[in-house]
């Protein structure tokens, strides 16, 4: 089987003309890596008549794709519902001697979230792959660009064994950026003047939500897709073993940094409490101080005759006097009582 390479290329730059119908691309693959590119008119002559292994790669939103789907390939209703139906996780359902399947992969589209993931449907026979998409799916680029050098797949098992394993590595890029980032803010935790920003958190527990909640069954999905059917060989079900497990290790990491990213938030939610029970104790500090001085103001202000020192010059400064000792007294008072 032909091997990818170890890095993920970056999202393609170039423009594509505007799509216009479900066709998106089409190979026969020449069983040396390589392939051809096929039109519209290439595919349907070639589809039934020749034996070379082909894929068709579909944009299910067009109205045209039964075309494709019911007239071409000749696909069940059963196996059509499952190809197009509108809400989808990681499956494999076995249909004669074709299987379904459904995969996610990371999302590289200008502008978008990388958790955002992108749904793969996958219509797979001996000879005959075919793969449906909503939205442009970078795997399917890489896959193709492959096929394009002829460093691509020699065979259809082979084709699909290599889409897994580009979309497994993806998701593992992604994995790595998160545990970099989880780094960064424990680090930033963990230093004297450093902290971090909830929003900070909530950005980076985000897409751990969702990469868990799909790369979950996804692996699951490899690893009953690594079991069958028998017409799959078994270097094409070694390396599809071998992207579960991959898979598992990245879905494994999601778990761990859901924990570590909830004992960041306690922490955060520690230390904000900590503050705040600082700042109350203070201000309560501050009352028991001025309870007795309010008092004091309060029954000295009062509009009766009688108040001592009203008419006398030195009244105003033996106040002072009294608040200040009164105070004084009270701050040694708590002081003594460990209180502050």
């Amino acid at each position: 089987m032909a091997t990818p390479n170890d890095t993920v290329p970056a999202a393609p730059t170039t423009s594509s003309p505007p799509q216009t119908g479900a066709f998106v691309v089409a190979y026969r693959l020449d069983g040396k890596g390589g392939g051809q590119a096929l039109d519209t008119t290439q595919l349907h002559q070639a589809w039934h008549q020749d034996e070379a292994p082909l894929w068709l790669h579909l944009d299910f939103r067009h109205d045209d794709v039964m075309d494709y789907l019911h007239s071409l390939a000749g696909l069940d209703e059963a196996v059509i519902e499952a190809l197009l139906e509108e809400d989808t996780r990681p499956r494999v359902a076995r249909f004669g001697r074709g299987v379904v399947t459904t995969l996610r992969g990371i999302n590289f589209n200008p502008g978008a979230a990388p958790e955002d993931l992108i749904s793969l449907r996958v219509w797979i026979t001996p000879k005959r792959l075919i793969t449906l998409r909503r939205r442009s799916l970078h795997a399917v680029s890489v896959v193709r660009e492959r096929i394009d050098s002829g460093q691509g797949a020699l065979s259809i098992p082979d084709l699909l064994a290599w889409m897994i394993e580009t979309l497994v590595d993806q998701v593992g890029d992604v994995t790595h950026q998160l545990e970099e980032r989880m780094a960064e803010l424990e680090d930033a935790q963990l230093a004297d003047d450093g902290c971090f920003e909830a929003d900070d958190l909530t950005r980076l527990r985000r897409p751990l939500i969702t990469l868990r909640r799909f790369m979950g069954p996804q692996r699951d999905c490899l690893a009953q897709l690594a079991q069958g059917p028998l017409w799959l060989d078994e270097e094409t079900k070694v390396s599809i073993r071998e992207s579960a497990n991959q898979l598992s290790r990245y879905v494994e990491d999601f778990n761990a940094m859901q924990e570590r990213a909830l004992i960041l938030q306690e922490q955060l939610w520690s230390e904000h409490n900590e503050q705040l029970n600082q700042r109350m104790y203070m201000l309560a500090i501050i009352t028991t101080v001025f309870l007795p001085l309010s008092f004091l103001t309060g029954l000295l202000g009062i509009n009766v005759g009688g108040i001592p020192g009203a008419e006398s010059p030195y009244g105003f400064a033996a106040f002072l006097g009294i608040t200040l000792t009164v105070g004084l007294l009270v701050l040694g008072l708590l002081k003594r009582k460990h209180w502050w």
